[in-house]
């Protein structure tokens, strides 16, 4: 008999197409366990998993889907209006004492824009050794997050790939000491995040596993950081690979700019049910960029024919000021012109946050 494997994921039905790679990779890289999937999820059934189950039948494993209620979440947390992130993601902070069954006594975390290129069960089995997480090491994290870390008096703490002492967290905190510790992180950074919160709650507490033998994360900022050459080397021992996205929202299904990890995404993607869907979202997102940079362009257009007529207005004011009353008119026009400029330019900012408001 196969050793239970328990591993957690939010999705729901606008982004489960994307989730099914991260699925898929999972069961096919561990097949000498048998994976209890929970799914974290808003509106899904088990009639918009059927694929996803097929694929756990024919891999021995199972999905059990976790209700999680977005309206209630939105009154404790806070994302900024327009964020990539949705409140889904953080319902990690209700998983211990409100969405597991009391029977799960670890759980290990991927997320729907990851791949699973390794077996997970060397992590999973670690002993936590007092630890309430363990998870990869700071290494990988961008510099700004490991100062903020630092600066708030807590331990860096990375998500994806993270292994949780249910049973000891169950003991030693209760929810509402998690919102508490959101509270602060939101007093510190402005907005609910759960990495941020988790690192402060389990200081001192937490087991590292280094990150390139666990999980590399993928973007422009890592790159940046980090090197194409490290990034590639990585992809050869770590467990998971992270196509962490900020808000240009950069996926290997949205390539805003390419990343060495995308065509292992797409190694997985090539027999899913939903492949057709990956170029058709894509390329929605794209008409959508598209559009932006031409009302951009309208209204940058649009400025340079204001200072024009603004400049010629000027230049025809303070000419004729000038002609009849000496230095007094220069001095009023200028006044004029100064306060007209302040004018025009509130106007056209109003006009663009309109439009901006319009949109979303």
């Amino acid at each position: 008999m196969k050793k239970p494997m328990n591993i957690y994921i939010t999705t729901g039905r606008k982004n489960l197409k994307y989730a099914y790679v991260a699925i898929k990779s999972l069961f096919v890289n561990n097949r000498d366990r048998e994976i209890h999937l929970y799914v974290v999820s808003e509106d899904l059934t088990v009639e918009d998993m059927r694929h996803e189950n097929a694929l756990a039948q024919q891999y021995g494993h199972r999905i059990h889907i976790l209700r999680f209620d977005e309206e209630k979440a939105g009154e404790y947390i806070h994302i900024d209006q327009g964020d990539h992130w949705p409140i889904g993601t953080m319902s990690s902070y209700w998983l211990f004492h409100e969405l597991l069954p009391s029977e799960v006594d670890r759980i290990m975390v991927i997320e729907s824009d990851t791949v699973v290129v390794g077996d997970l069960s060397e992590i999973y089995d670690m002993d936590f050794e007092g630890s309430y997480v363990i998870c990869p090491g700071p290494e990988h994290k961008p510099a700004n997050h490991r100062n903020f870390m630092q600066r708030v008096g807590g331990d860096t703490l990375t998500f994806v790939l993270s292994l949780y002492d249910v049973d000891k967290i169950r003991h030693d905190f209760t929810l509402q000491d998690i919102l508490n510790a959101d509270e602060q992180i939101k007093k510190l950074a402005g907005y609910s995040q759960m990495e941020f919160t988790f690192g402060l709650l389990f200081k001192d507490h937490i087991r590292y596993v280094a990150g390139k033998d666990s999980c590399i994360d993928e973007n422009e900022r890592y790159a940046e950081e980090l090197g194409y050459d490290y990034m590639a080397e990585c992809q050869k021992t770590a467990k998971i690979l992270h196509f962490s996205s900020y808000k240009d929202y950069s996926k290997p299904w949205n390539p805003v700019s390419m990343m060495p990890g995308y065509a292992v995404w797409w190694q997985y993607a090539q027999d899913s049910p939903y492949y057709k869907s990956y170029f058709e979202e894509q390329w929605k997102l794209y008409d959508k960029v598209k559009q932006e940079r031409a009302e951009a362009a309208k209204y940058v257009s649009g400025r340079n024919v204001l200072l024009c007529a603004f400049a010629l207005f000027a230049m025809i004011v303070t000419g004729t000021a000038v002609y009849l009353h000496g230095a007094a008119g220069f001095a009023a026009a200028a006044a004029e012109a100064a306060a007209a400029l302040g004018a025009s330019v509130l106007i056209r900012k109003a006009g663009i946050w309109y439009q901006r408001k319009r949109r979303s």
